[in-house]
């Protein structure tokens, strides 16, 4: 026979049947202290005195990718413009959201901003520059092609 319990925060049920039983609902992250969450076996309608849940942390939601958008985009050297890259976070509930770009090779006049904004000053010559998003280990990156003016 199947041993019946009952999770509880304060006066609350928040977990009642069969062991194991998940505590749910609770941020990714957190450090919960002991004694937030108290365990009681049920007998019948009769519950045993309640018990300290040991303290416990829970698990950060990983990154498991990052995207840019768009991948790729062109605009005339020798003219001074900007493109807005998006980033992507998946899962888009992971702990830590924060990305980082990078733009290759350095050039001067050449730039992309924390939010994902690459600008160009009319000095930066023709060529391919590559940034590259950055979130956890996972990356992503976008092509500008500075051409030629004709």
């Amino acid at each position: 026979m199947a041993n019946t319990f009952r999770i509880y925060k304060e006066d609350e049920v928040i977990a009642e049947g069969d062991s194991p039983l998940a505590i749910t609902g609770v941020e990714a992250g957190t450090e919960v202290t002991e004694g937030a969450y108290q365990a009681v076996r049920l007998d019948g309608d009769e519950e045993s005195e309640r018990v300290d849940i040991p303290a416990f942390s829970t698990l950060a939601i990983e990154v498991e990718g990052v995207s840019l958008s768009p991948k790729t985009s062109t605009a005339e050297a020798g003219t001074s413009g900007s493109r807005k890259l998006t980033a992507t976070v998946s899962p888009e509930d992971a702990t830590n959201q924060d990305v980082s770009f990078t733009i290759e090779p350095e050039t001067d006049g050449l730039a992309v901003n924390e939010t994902g904004n690459i600008t160009w000053t009319e000095d930066v010559p023709a060529g391919s520059y590559e940034t590259t998003v950055t979130a956890g280990d996972q990356s992503d990156s976008h092509v500008l092609t500075l051409t030629e003016t004709e």
